[in-house]
């Protein structure tokens, strides 16, 4: 689980930076940009990335907007795969919880079991004397 959760993180993280990176390349020269710095371009990663995306600062040329669009994907993928990580962890806690409530279950139904064939032999036992 561990090996998971760090991919989970370091994979965005990785794509913000190189997002961000693309995004100054395209940008910082480009007359009306707003992304003139890796801070301006940072910041602009992390708010489309978490699909915020609050307006301050956005692409104006054709490569910043590709850019733009590819992690806008990322971003919502990003969401389906937090959601999808949570959602089979609550599965797999009440899928444990069941199975030991079974397994309990099981138990009760084998000692009942038990019980019916003793009682068989102490009849048949008084029946004998």
């Amino acid at each position: 689980m561990l090996k998971s959760t760090q991919a989970i993180v370091a994979a965005p993280l990785t794509l913000v930076v190189i997002a961000a990176l693309a995004m100054l390349d395209a940008e910082r020269r480009a007359p009306g940009s707003h992304i003139r710095t890796l801070a301006d371009a940072v910041w602009w990663a992390s708010t489309i990335v978490t699909t915020v995306g609050y307006g301050d600062t956005y692409p104006v040329t054709g490569t910043g907007r590709v850019v733009a669009a590819a992690l806008m994907l990322v971003g919502i993928a990003l969401a389906g795969l937090v959601t999808g990580t949570v959602a089979a962890w609550f599965v797999a806690q009440t899928r444990q919880a069941e199975e030991r409530v079974e397994d309990q279950l099981l138990e009760r139904l084998s000692a009942l079991e038990v019980q019916p064939s003793a009682l068989t032999i102490a009849v048949s036992a008084s029946k004998h004397d």
